[in-house]
């Protein structure tokens, strides 16, 4: 007899629970979390002009006060502008160049129209937009701190895990600048520091060394990170001018590139997995849903290389990561999270792993100048003539690969596979699978089925069968517990994966 088809819905991906009684899902790759019960597609990384001098060991983008876009990005001997009208990168060091340890990251923040560059192994660098040609110290007073990471608070400029001639290597320490006045550190204790409130703070104790710090946040001026704790960081003025206090007494980060920003939330991965903090708690995201998983597949030794950005067009936190089978200080996994909808996926974005991500923007051309400036013709165009990155101003999502050439996601759709949740389709017995429909509203997806009778087993996968003009994947399998896996080939135009409707009976039944 024939029986009312099953639905198995693309459920939330929790590789960390057991897809079965729990209802989601162990794969979710190279896809984005579009709504509640669906996945969409994760375009492919696209190069965009020429590549740096080598690894790229950081990357910012921005706007000036005349709405144009500039882009920066280190690696470890220079520092580079993007120059949109070559659409290439120009090398914009001081004289001398740098020396930077290659596990050690460029640091990037934006004060008043001044870039300020930051690594442990220069003295903090400052380009103004508008008027700098080339990068140069950024602190006039005599013995200046460098510093790993920093921030504008309120109006000074703090920076934090800080090296000096006169105090040697302090990495506990926040250090803050002049009030409104980013290229004077006075020396702390004198008059002229205390005239214009310029001093440091030892976060002594068990927190271990300061890994990153943000200003602006919901509930405090700027947050600490440090390894094992966060300080919220509260401008008092007067002789105090910063008060510190302990939000996060046993968590902190052991990866500064994890954290992301987004507004008065920040982002970031936390000793035993990932959390949002709004300035005064934090909140677990990745609990029982990703955090094993990541630390199984995380080379600890590694760190340095985990880099993080915002999207928020599609409202996603990513993590890219060197996971197992990496390269070097290349990594090769993303994570993903849609903040609105509490949900993640991963991605595989090259397969030859990439050097970081980062927020990005789009630099912005005119038709006439996609020829003229760039030399391409409608027929050769890296991108779509509609896509965002030839729009100035837009948000995107941009990767460094191997080759050290910017990219942004902007090319074809990446291959995408995804589980659905495993059910056992007739109580008690087994069922024999004679259709599956996938829930996709385009590409050419196939459908495989994963079956097993005992829970002790690993699901056996089935041939992935390509759809026909039916929209059926024809199927001959007999199993207790079933799942499916739906593939979508790269390059496919598609915009929301649902799951796959399966038709069947109890094994032996007629139908």
């Amino acid at each position: 007899m024939m029986r009312p088809p099953i639905i198995l819905r693309a459920a939330e991906y929790a590789p960390d629970m057991p897809s079965y009684m729990s209802g989601v899902s162990a794969r979710a790759r190279n896809v984005i979390p579009r709504t509640p019960s669906s996945y969409g597609p994760l375009s492919s990384p696209a190069s965009l002009g020429n590549a740096l001098g080598a690894r790229c060991q950081g990357a910012y983008f921005g706007l000036d006060g005349d709405g144009l876009i500039h882009g920066f990005a280190g690696d470890a001997t220079k520092l580079y502008e993007f120059t949109a009208a070559t659409s290439s990168w120009t090398d914009v060091s001081k004289a001398g160049d740098y020396s930077i340890a290659a596990a050690s990251q460029w640091k990037f923040l934006l004060y008043g129209t001044r870039v300020v560059a930051l690594n442990i192994g220069a003295v903090p660098q400052s380009f103004l937009l508008g008027s700098s040609s080339d990068f140069a110290d950024l602190i006039t007073t005599a013995d200046p701190p460098s510093a790993r990471y920093g921030a504008t608070i309120k109006s000074f400029l703090m920076l934090a895990n800080t090296t000096d001639a006169v105090f040697g290597d302090q990495p506990q320490r926040a250090w803050w600048s002049r009030n409104g006045n980013p290229t004077n550190f006075d020396t702390p204790g004198s008059a002229t520091a205390q005239q214009f409130q310029t001093s440091f703070q030892d976060l002594l104790g068990e927190g271990g060394w300061i890994q990153g710090i943000v200003g602006g946040l919901g509930g405090a001026d700027g947050a600490i990170f440090m390894e094992h704790a966060i300080y919220r960081a509260v401008w008092e003025g007067g002789q105090t001018v910063f008060g510190f206090y302990p939000a996060e007494g046993v968590r902190g980060t052991p990866a500064p590139g994890s954290i992301a920003q987004l507004g008065a939330l920040v982002y970031y991965l936390g000793e035993d997995g990932f959390y949002v903090f709004d300035g005064a708690q934090s909140r677990p995201i990745g609990a029982n849903k990703v955090d094993k998983t990541f630390y199984g597949d995380l080379d600890q030794s590694f760190y340095g290389s985990i880099s993080s950005a915002i999207d928020p067009i599609n409202k996603l936190y990513i993590v890219a990561y060197p996971g197992e089978g990496h390269d070097g200080y290349l990594c090769n996994r993303m994570l993903i999270y849609n903040w609105q909808l509490d949900r993640w996926s991963d991605a595989i974005p090259l397969d030859e792993g990439f050097e970081l991500i980062a927020r990005g923007l789009s630099f912005g051309y005119t038709l006439d100048q996609l020829y003229t400036i760039l030399g391409y013709t409608l027929d050769n165009l890296p991108f779509p003539l509609d896509s965002r990155v030839w729009q100035g101003g837009n948000a995107l999502l941009a990767l460094f690969d191997k080759t050290h050439k910017l990219n942004f996601f902007t090319g074809e759709t990446l291959e995408a596979s995804v589980e659905t949740a495993e059910v056992q389709p007739v109580a008690g017995r087994t069922t024999r699978i004679f259709n599956a429909r996938p829930i996709i509203d385009g590409g050419a997806p196939t459908v495989s089925l994963g079956l097993r009778n005992r829970q002790v087993d690993d699901p056996v996968f089935g041939s992935a069968i390509a759809m026909n003009a039916l929209g059926q994947s024809p199927q001959r399998s007999v199993g207790r517990y079933a799942r499916a896996r739906i593939t979508v080939p790269a390059g496919a135009s598609w915009t929301h994966l649902s799951g796959v409707e399966l038709e069947g009976a109890p094994d032996g039944a007629r139908y």
